[in-house]
């Protein structure tokens, strides 16, 4: 599997047309895609929402958002991750993951908060079960049938994350600061 080049971020603003595109080619049976981006763009900090960019253009983004409330132990659910159907198998996903989540902990801490579990909904589609396991290691937990769609869903619980201890210092927060350290 060859890693592309890319980029990833917090979205902004200026990223919600090409991202709904992404939105728009992953999910086929939602509508509105600009506007859901933008609804879930402006609850920071409750939904955190990061962007994939190669050659600076949106190729994918994820959806992080904190379930019950703002609590000290954090159940975080990875609600929504799309990539472009011509930028899938190259590792975008994986590291979506692994560096946005990175930056999440970092806001959870300036918050004074900590990750205890990721929820995740998905289809029950192995090829996602299989990133998800792989990547935070979750679990499948039940299986509801009938939920969003006509198709089983999974719902996936990573309940051990300490393998991804507090952001490094390749973590967005740390490359922003560099940013700024620099400029």
């Amino acid at each position: 599997m060859r890693q592309e080049l890319c980029v990833i971020r917090r979205m902004q603003q200026d990223d919600l047309v090409a991202a709904a595109q992404v939105h728009k080619s992953a999910f086929s049976q939602q509508r509105n895609s600009f506007h859901w981006l933008a609804c879930n763009l402006v609850a920071y900090p409750r939904i955190i929402v990061y962007v994939a960019t190669c050659e600076e253009q949106p190729v994918g983004y994820c959806l992080w958002t904190q379930k019950g409330g703002f609590r000290p132990e954090v159940v975080l659910e990875l609600e929504q991750i799309a990539v472009m159907p011509e930028h899938r198998g190259k590792g975008i996903a994986s590291r979506m993951i692994i560096e946005s989540l990175q930056d999440v902990q970092s806001v959870l801490a300036m918050h004074r908060s900590a990750l205890k579990n990721v929820v995740i909904t998905t289809q029950a589609n192995y090829s996602a079960q299989r990133l998800y396991a792989s990547v935070l290691g979750a679990k499948v937990e039940a299986v509801i049938s009938n939920l969003y769609s006509h198709h089983d869903e999974a719902i996936m619980i990573a309940r051990d994350l300490s393998h991804f201890g507090k952001p490094g210092p390749r973590s967005l927060a740390s490359r922003r600061q560099l940013t700024r350290t620099l400029g």
